[in-house]
C-alpha cells in the first residue's frame, strides 16, 4: 500500500486505505487495545489534556476519527465542548456512533463523512484540531497541514498523536519484532481480521518519521510553538503547534 504503487495517485491510495479500514472496523478497537497493552487510552487522554479552547466551551475537530475513541477521551475531559469527528469510512463512523451513544457521550457531537484533504467546514471554525493514529496514513502531509491551518482559529492548536519506531532506542530490536512479526500474527490468529491490513499498519509505523521530523514539517507549514512528547519507551508521540494569532 505504498503510494508509489498507485502511480502517486492520491485518490487511488486513499481509496485503498478506506477499503482497508472498512474491512477491520468491527474489531479495530479490540485489537488496538490488545496490541498496545491498553496504553492507547493513556495516550488519547494525554492528547485531550493538551487541547486549547479560545472561547468557552471549546470547539474541537477530530480528523480520521475512526471508531470515535479519541472523541470519547475528549468528552470525558471536556464535557461541554462542541465536538466534531470526520472520517472517510462509513463502517467506522457507525461504530463511533454506537459507542458514543452507549457511553452517553453523543450529545454535542457531530460525525461527518468526509475527506481530511477537503473537509466541509468553514475557515477558522475550531479551537483545536486533532488526528490520532491517522497521520501515517496520509501520503501528502503538506496538503493536510494547509487544511488544518485553514480550519483553526487564530491561536488555535493542532495535535497529532501517532505511533512510531525509533531505531536508536535500546529496545528497537524488540519493538521491530513486535511490529513486524507479533502484531500481524496475533491479528490473524486471534482476531480473524484482515491480516494484510494489520501487516500494512505495522509497516506504516516502522516507516513513519521521528517526531523531530514532524516538528520540522509543522514549522515549515507555518505552525508556531511546536513541541513534542514521547510515551511508553518511545512507542508513541504527541506533536502539537499553534496557528499564529495573526492568522498567517
Amino acid at each position: 500500500m505504498d503510494p508509489s504503487a498507485y502511480g502517486n495517485s492520491l485518490r487511488q491510495y486513499s481509496g485503498s486505505i478506506q477499503s482497508m479500514f472498512n474491512s477491520v472496523s468491527e474489531r479495530y478497537d479490540l485489537l488496538s487495545h490488545f496490541l498496545s497493552f491498553g496504553r492507547d487510552h493513556f495516550w488519547r487522554k494525554a492528547l485531550a489534556r493538551r487541547l486549547v479552547a479560545r472561547e468557552y466551551p471549546g470547539s474541537f475537530l477530530d480528523l480520521a476519527t475512526g471508531s470515535g475513541e479519541q472523541l470519547l477521551a475528549i468528552r470525558k475531559l471536556w464535557p461541554y465542548a462542541e465536538l466534531t469527528g470526520l472520517d472517510f469510512s462509513p463502517p467506522m463512523l457507525s461504530v463511533a456512533r454506537e459507542k458514543l451513544a452507549k457511553h452517553g457521550a453523543h450529545e454535542g457531537v457531530k460525525l461527518v463523512l468526509g475527506d481530511v484533504y477537503n473537509p466541509p467546514f468553514e475557515p477558522s471554525s475550531f479551537d483545536s484540531v486533532a488526528i490520532s493514529f491517522g497521520l501515517r496514513n496520509l501520503p501528502d502531509r503538506e496538503a493536510f497541514y494547509r487544511e488544518v491551518l485553514r480550519l483553526l482559529k487564530p491561536g488555535g492548536r493542532f495535535l497529532a498523536l501517532e505511533l512510531f519506531f525509533d531505531s536508536r532506542n535500546l529496545l528497537a530490536p524488540f519493538h521491530r519484532f513486535h511490529l513486524a512479526t507479533i502484531s500481524p500474527w496475533l491479528a490473524g490468529r486471534f482476531f480473524y481480521s484482515n491480516g494484510k491490513a494489520y501487516d500494512y499498519l505495522s509497516r506504516s509505523i516502522i516507516d513513519f518519521p521521528h517526531p523531530a521530523v514532524i516538528m520540522d514539517e509543522l514549522e515549515e507549514a507555518g505552525f508556531k510553538g511546536v513541541e513534542y512528547h514521547t510515551y511508553t519507551f518511545q512507542a508513541a508521540m504527541l506533536v502539537w503547534g499553534q496557528k499564529p494569532l495573526n492568522g498567517a
